[in-house]
């Protein structure tokens, strides 16, 4: 059937304004805002009608670019074209009037140039712009609080730890070397009273002996400075009043010296002079007297000669008197004077040294024999002091286990035994030890002590009375409880602080020595009931970060409500209040709070 042009008119324009209609009605309903696809379009028109459809997506894509360009008018009603659909469907009710419109159209030869795009545009107009219908924004991820287990479980390495451990040291007090006679192994089980260790015993016992000797030497020492003290504390005041008595009287014997004496010595010297001269001139006088009176009488006697032989004799004497007493004037004034001068000076000033001397002297002597008996005293004691030290060492000779136990050579220091490679060589026969050392530990077993480090970001869970479980290494399925006893506050070593738990071990035997290794585990946190949401969906201040704050959904808007929160597990955060149960929150910040 061939169609005038008219026809294909017609009928082209009904189509357009029925699928302008249906178009609109369907991009209306789709929720997504995307267009019809075109078979879709195609399945709604009529058979054959093809090319119309071809020109109507034509339309709808240079309408659609027309709105990009524009799209501050995207939100604003489209203009109405109520007056102008029913004009077109007026004026296409039926085929009729479709036929009609041909055969003018086939009469009038300007109409067959026109296009049929034009004549379908007002009924474009009267559908809403696609714009208006954009696709709307995804749905901001949302999460309803709700109440769940939330629990912070803490597992450290630990070290068993020896129960009531006993050192054996070497608490020598002067001896500083021990040869070991005898020892018992490493490991070994004692008793209490046995010996666990004997050194050589030689050399101490010739210490002890010369000890005692400097001892009974320092004791005598000290009696006898002691009894040269007690006379020298009389002695010495005694001899510096003896002192300065002399001196004294060598002063009152010069100052009268140089004031008398010595002018009636030169008196006495010329007066003895002068006495010889007078007996000599006198025995001179008496003896020509005589000579003369017997001369008178022409006769001597034997008398008269004896008379004048002892005369003569007298003179003679007085004449050697007078020689004698005149040499020592002479001596005296030439040599004697000045030297008595210069004695009584010089023994004024020796005088004055021995006293001078005897004040420093004298009381020093009496000092430093003080300090003699002083010194000797705290000898004595040093000496008694060192031979009860040397007793004192010798009972180390033969060490005994105090108690019952194990022996471990070494010490434990910490949770680790420390010493014990290097005391194998040493405490054999022959090896030697030092004062100071802890040679071996008696333990108890089995352990019954855990120690583990901490760091400073857990001490807050620690403290006496947290209970938790050891799993030992050597036995990895045994769970045993464990409590806190002790927890150290002043770091071992940068961030690390150590923790003491008592273990409540079964009664059955367990394989355990102290050092050996495990874990120890503690729930430090636990809350059944806890109302938790994402961590990511909880936000901070940014002027103060310890405010906390989540969006809860209202609707189709959002509040901003502030939030404390308790503790996190992993990527959940406890609420503890501001939230309630079964409200939505979003795990995101809104668009608008940017």
């Amino acid at each position: 059937m061939c169609l005038t042009v008219s026809q294909a008119r017609g009928i082209v324009t009904v189509l357009g304004g029925i699928w302008a209609i249906s178009f609109t009605v369907i991009f209306a309903a789709a929720a997504s805002g995307s267009t019809v696809e075109k078979h879709d379009r195609e399945a709604l028109a009529p058979a054959g009608s093809h090319a119309v459809f071809e020109e109507a997506e034509d339309q709808d894509e240079e309408k659609q670019n027309k709105e990009e360009k524009h799209e501050a008018e995207e939100h604003k009603p489209a203009p109405k074209a109520e007056s102008h659909a029913p004009a077109h469907a007026k004026q296409a009710p039926s085929g009729e009037a479709a036929k009609a419109e041909g055969e003018s159209g086939q009469a009038s030869k300007p109409e067959q140039a026109q296009p049929a795009q034009p004549q379908a545009k007002p009924a474009e107009q009267a559908r809403p712009a696609p714009a208006a219908q954009a696709p709307a924004p995804p749905r901001p991820e949302r999460y309803k609080a709700k109440r769940e287990l939330i629990k912070i479980e803490k597992t450290y390495t630990a070290t068993l730890q020896p129960r009531d451990p006993v050192e054996i040291r070497l608490d020598a007090k002067t001896w500083s070397s021990f040869q070991v006679k005898e020892v018992v192994d490493h490991g070994q089980e004692v008793r209490q009273g046995d010996v666990l260790i004997r050194f050589e015993t030689e050399d101490v016992d010739r210490a002890i002996a010369d000890q005692e000797r400097t001892l009974r030497s320092t004791e005598q020492s000290l009696k006898d400075a002691e009894r040269l003290l007690a006379l020298m504390e009389k002695t010495v005041p005694f001899d510096l009043a003896t002192v300065e008595r002399n001196l004294k009287i060598t002063k009152e014997d010069t100052e009268r010296y140089f004031s008398k004496e010595r002018d009636l010595l030169i008196r006495n010297y010329e007066m003895n002079l002068k006495a010889a001269e007078w007996s000599l001139e006198s025995a001179r006088e008496e003896l020509r007297q005589l000579e003369k009176m017997y001369k008178a009488d022409d006769l001597v006697e034997e008398t008269e000669e004896f008379i004048l032989k002892r005369q003569r004799q007298a003179v003679e004497r007085a004449e050697f008197y007078y020689q004698v007493e005149k040499d020592r004037y002479e001596r005296f004034h030439t040599m004697d004077l000045a030297r008595r001068d210069e004695d009584a000076r010089r023994d004024l000033e020796l005088a004055s040294f021995i006293a001078e001397r005897s004040r420093i002297n004298l009381p020093s002597l009496l000092f430093q024999q003080r300090m003699t008996v002083e010194q000797l005293r705290t000898d004595l004691e040093r000496a008694k002091d060192r031979m009860a030290k040397l007793r004192a060492d010798r009972a180390l000779f033969e060490i005994k286990s105090p108690c019952d136990g194990v022996v471990y050579y070494g010490q434990f220091n910490r949770g680790e035994w420390s010493g014990a490679s290097t005391l194998q060589s040493k405490l054999r026969p022959g090896g030697s030890v030092s004062k100071g050392d802890v040679i071996m530990t008696v333990v108890h077993l089995p352990p019954a002590t855990v120690r583990f480090k901490i760091g400073e970001e857990d001490l807050r869970w620690m403290e006496p009375g947290r209970e938790g479980v050891f799993k030992p290494t050597v036995l990895p399925d045994l769970a045993i409880p464990a409590a806190v006893t002790k927890v150290d506050h002043i770091p071992v070593a940068p961030n690390q602080f150590e923790v003491l738990a008592e273990l409540d071990l079964p009664k059955k035997p367990l394989p355990l020595a102290p050092a050996m290794g495990g874990k120890v585990r503690f729930f430090v946190y636990v809350r059944e009931d806890a109302l938790v949401v994402p961590a990511k969906a909880v936000f901070a201040e940014d002027l103060d970060p310890e405010q906390r704050y989540v969006y809860v959904v209202k609707g189709d808007t959002q509040e901003k409500r502030p939030v404390k929160v308790g503790e996190q597990v992993g990527d959940k955060i406890e609420i503890l209040s501001g939230l309630k149960e079964g409200e939505e929150i979003l795990l995101d910040k809104p668009a608008s709070s940017n």
